[in-house]
């Protein structure tokens, strides 16, 4: 056409520019777009913004002003990159955008500080909550659940008819048939404290979901009884060995991946243990590459080599681990008093003293020695009241067991070099400071348990727990300690003062009994009352997945009974709980339809079942798509409220009341006051005022919403009183109060408070240190709360010994799926973590905008896929459709889909959970056993996809 690139941009830009600018002649006044113009924007506007434009400067000048700017953040659970403080610009009523607030202070002088905290996702929040997937009102289903039929109602006539559902199934049923789902989307103050609240005073049930989700570190509750227990991020700077070992921070922990980095600018070196190279893997100094599912072999392999030629620390081994303690070698038990004296505890362990040159009992109180001397190897011959017995110490069958695992074996199972495993196991024993950066990845897997085993065990060998820049970071939780005493006490509210002093001495630990072990006593108590239930076992009994989560057997060669034949004898023992007959389900910020594996079977399983499904959410979600009422709930820049955080940041975080509510949409608190007051009228309306409780007690109903409210001391629309009294009565974050966290967004904690899951991260915080995990049990010679009281590496259960996992073993990862060829792995994103972002067109624009499988371009040559074709991943369980992407990164064998899709994004709404039978590892049931039993977070069978097997082709 004659037209040049260059003049082509010139002429269109000066149109551009033209256009801008026809109708603003310098000095006349212009008009910003008002509210109505703007794209579903439906939020309340203040009066029209008058501005003067006089060059095309000030039109970008005026673009980028704002009335004012508040503190914010967002409830995403995206865990360990969780909190981040950010500026929420206001203009004309509505979120203009918002920035990282930058203004978190350093540490001390020789640490980085958390700046600049925040991702792309939280960037996009203030245009991600005016989208057209906004919910904006109230919506009762008018055809068949996921129809997609709906009929806009008002708030009072969906309560009303919610609220007599909940009367009727609390009368006919009893309390413990409503469910309560709060996802990974709740806080820790309003939110949290609201659903407290709910749940007391109907005495209804709440999954426990992380279980359900792979999140609950099976190996670390093994090994340390207990899996809180967390690093900050900052504290990294004191290794100088650091091992990601099945993650990619760069994708999961976006704020937090600089002190890697600059770790390693400070001469740290950083091992990336994966079978994938995945984008944290290519900035490490080694790349350590892993077969899918061979973690387990490969750190037992490390052992091996770590024993062998002397590099472990017995100091540490006879102080902190049950490595000295004595095994009968006839029957694979530990020696216990009661084998040597007819009165004698089943709990009390032994080691033989080389100074006496004879068995003495360990000591429980304390891990000090105070003059023990544990032998570490050899056979004794003892006197018991069965007759004479070999006894030997744990390490040494530690050694017989591990010379299966030497480099050169362990390489036929993992696929990496005898030398470098080597290598690696010198690194790690010689290090000063060696930490492994972990994930929530191990537990996704079926024997996941026995992988984390094999990890606590390397560093365990070397000393690496309790000081500066060591450790393995397990599950990362750190709260304030005021929700949960505020949020239970009783109407009126009390003196706060007095409900501090009385916690105090209601939470101080009877003679006899660490901080840590009564805490987590009260947690075990918390969960047998029968509030808190397994969401694994709830899917299980009754959603409809009993014939793929009871499975095992039918994948697992190694199992010598039917998983349901394990988990009767867990119930009956008493070793698990059975979740009650659900009648009504609450979502209020989760999104169950899409996170279960298996969740295409819910609507079969579970649906039917359900009188009414409620979701309260602020999008259109999948659960929300099949449910009877959906309530619009209010975005996270329309709230007040504090939000929880980890130890990886260790600040409580504000968000704060940047705009009024979309519409109709509803934060947390105000719904369930408006749904108690419904519950409460009607149920005087009704003359139904009262009903019984899960104790067989009467419980009543015509004053919940009244008691509920403190007697009216907190109102549904300012709960600002609450939140106060919530930081007033929290511990941990001295010098704090609600303005304060309003005005700067964070606070650090100053110490881990009284809360029962807090408290396992065993370890004081100082205003100028770092926050190393577990030094109560290094300095100060606390018990870990096993049943030996030291980090346990021998499990002599019945059903360990049976399925031959005493010790930290390697078993090949089972077939599940069938015999297929491919293994099928995941994990988080780094343009969604869940899936509150999968469908917002910013962060599909960053990616391939659909759903893709990830191949290794061989695997994809011999199946004649090319890259973008559409294909369909299938196994014995089912199939499901999605485009192929090529990468040379990926390991042969191997495919990965990152989770989190959801499922309408998908043809026939089947995604890759559709081909996870996610069967129970029976392993998991096993209790009965100190800490082997049910805890919150924990202890509970958990549900698996990583490996699962597949085929791929072309459609």
């Amino acid at each position: 056409m004659g037209v040049t690139r260059r003049r082509f941009l010139q002429q269109t830009g000066i149109a551009t520019l033209a256009l801008s600018l026809g109708h603003l002649a310098p000095g006349r006044p212009g008009r910003a777009a008002s509210p109505e113009t703007r794209t579903d924007r439906s939020a309340p506007a203040s009066a029209p913004h008058e501005a003067a434009y006089r060059t095309w400067s000030d039109l970008y000048r005026e673009k980028l002003a704002w009335d004012h700017v508040v503190k914010g953040t967002h409830h995403v659970n995206c865990w360990y990159q969780r909190g981040c403080t950010w500026n929420v610009f206001v203009k004309d009523g509505l979120v203009l955008r918002e920035e990282q607030a930058a203004s978190y202070p350093q540490t001390n002088d020789f640490v980085p500080d958390f700046n600049p905290r925040g991702c792309q996702k939280g960037a996009c929040y203030s245009d991600r909550m005016y989208d057209p997937g906004r919910m904006q009102h109230p919506h009762k289903r008018v055809g068949e659940r996921g129809e997609g039929r709906w009929k806009r109602v008002s708030w009072q006539e969906a309560l009303n008819d919610i609220a007599d559902h909940v009367i009727d199934v609390l009368r006919e049923e009893g309390p413990r048939a409503v469910y309560w789902d709060m996802g990974g989307g709740m806080t820790n103050g309003l939110a949290m404290g609201a659903l407290v609240r709910t749940i007391r005073f109907l005495d209804s049930s709440i999954l426990d979901l992380d279980s359900e989700v792979g999140d609950h570190h099976p190996g670390a509750a093994v090994t340390c009884g207990k899996i809180v227990f967390c690093s900050s991020a900052d504290d990294c700077f004191y290794s100088d060995l650091i091992i990601n070992w099945g993650g990619n921070p760069t994708f999961t922990q976006i704020p937090n991946a600089h002190f890697i980095n600059e770790a390693r600018y400070h001469g740290a070196r950083v091992v990336s243990i994966t079978p994938d190279l995945n984008a944290s893997a290519i900035h490490t100094d080694l790349w350590v590459p892993v077969n899918v599912g061979s973690d387990a072999a490969l750190g037992l392999s490390l052992a091996q080599v770590i024993l062998e030629e002397e590099l472990h620390d017995e100091a540490f081994i006879r102080e902190q681990t049950d490595l000295p303690l004595l095994v009968r070698r006839d029957t694979r038990r530990l020696l216990r008093a009661s084998d040597l004296e007819e009165e004698g505890k089943e709990d009390e362990f032994f080691v033989f003293d080389l100074a006496s040159d004879g068995p003495r009992a360990a000591q429980k109180e304390t891990l000090a020695l105070e003059g023990l001397q544990p032998a570490l190897e050899g056979d004794f011959q003892l006197a018991t009241r069965q007759g004479p017995v070999t006894v030997t110490p744990v390490l040494n069958l530690l050694r017989e067991h591990l010379k299966s695992y030497t480099p050169e074996l362990a390489e036929k199972v993992t696929g990496t070099s005898p030398d470098l495993i080597r290598s690696l196991a010198r690194q790690i024993a010689k290090a000063r400071a060696a930490t492994i950066l972990t994930q929530s990845n191990f537990g996704k897997f079926y024997h996941g348990m026995e992988m984390e085993r094999a990890q606590f065990l390397v560093l365990a060998l070397c000393g690496h727990f309790g000081r500066k820049g060591s450790g393995l970071n397990a599950f990362p939780y750190l709260s304030i300690d005021g929700n949960m005493p505020v949020a239970l006490a009783p109407p009126p509210l009390p003196d706060l003062g007095a409900l501090f002093s009385a916690v105090m001495d209601a939470l101080r630990p009877p003679p006899g009994e660490t901080t840590e072990m009564f805490y987590l006593r009260m947690s075990r108590q918390m969960y047998t009352a029968g509030t808190f239930v397994s969401s694994s076992l709830f899917l299980h009994t009754h959603a409809g997945l009993a014939p793929l989560t009871g499975s095992s057997r039918r994948w697992d060669p190694h199992l010598k009974r039917d998983a349901d034949e394990y988990l009767s004898e867990a119930i009956e023992k008493g070793w698990q709980l059975l979740p009650p007959e659900p009648r009504m389900f609450f979502e209020v910020g989760g999104n169950l339809l899409r996170r279960a594996r298996g969740h295409d079977r819910l609507r079969e399983g579970l649906l039917p079942k359900l009188s009414m499904l409620v979701t309260f959410d602020w999008r259109l979600s999948t659960t929300a798509l099949h449910s009877d009422y959906v309530l619009p709930a209010a975005g996270w820049y329309e709230r007040d409220d504090i939000v929880w955080a980890t130890p990886i940041a260790p600040f409580a975080q504000a968000t704060t009341k940047a705009v009024e509510p979309v519409a109709e949409s509803k934060p947390d608190w105000e719904f369930h006051c408006l749904l108690m007051k419904a519950i409460q009228q009607r149920a005087i309306a009704r003359g139904e005022k009262t009903f019984t409780n899960h104790d067989g007690e009467e419980q009543s109903l015509d004053d919940v919403f009244d008691d509920f409210t403190f007697r009216g001391l907190v109102s549904e629309d300012d709960p600002e009183p609450l939140l106060k009294a919530i930081l007033f009565a929290s511990s941990n974050l001295e010098d704090t109060n609600w303005d304060k966290l309003k005005q700067e967004g964070h606070a650090r904690f100053t110490g881990l408070g009284r809360s029962p899951i807090n408290i396992t991260n065993a370890t004081d915080i100082e205003p100028d240190q770092t926050i190393t995990a577990n030094t109560w049990h290094i300095e100060k010679k606390m018990p870990w709360p096993t049943l030996t009281r030291r980090m346990q590496f021998y499990i002599d259960h019945d059903v360990y010994l049976e399925l031959g996992e005493e010790l930290p073993t390697h078993k090949d990862a089972p077939a599940i799926g069938g015999n297929h060829p491919l293994q099928m792995t995941s994990g988080h994103a780094r343009w969604s973590i869940h899936s509150m972002w999968r469908d917002h067109p910013l962060m599909l624009n960053l990616q391939r905008g659909e759903p893709v499988v990830l191949l290794n371009q061989r695997d994809a040559e011999s199946r004649s896929i090319r890259e973008g074709d559409r294909v369909r991943v299938r196994n014995d369980i089912g199939a499901f459709e999605l485009r192929a992407k090529l990468s040379p990164a990926i390991r042969p064998g191997q495919i990965v889909v990152y989770h989190a899709w959801e499922p309408f994004q998908f043809p026939n709404h089947r995604t890759y959970q559709a081909v996870t039978p996610s069967p129970f590892n029976p392993i998991e049931m096993a209790g009965g056993y100190y800490h082997l039993q049910p805890f919150l977070t924990f202890g509970q069978p958990g549900m698996n996809d990583r490996g699962t097997r597949v085929e791929v082709e072309k459609v």
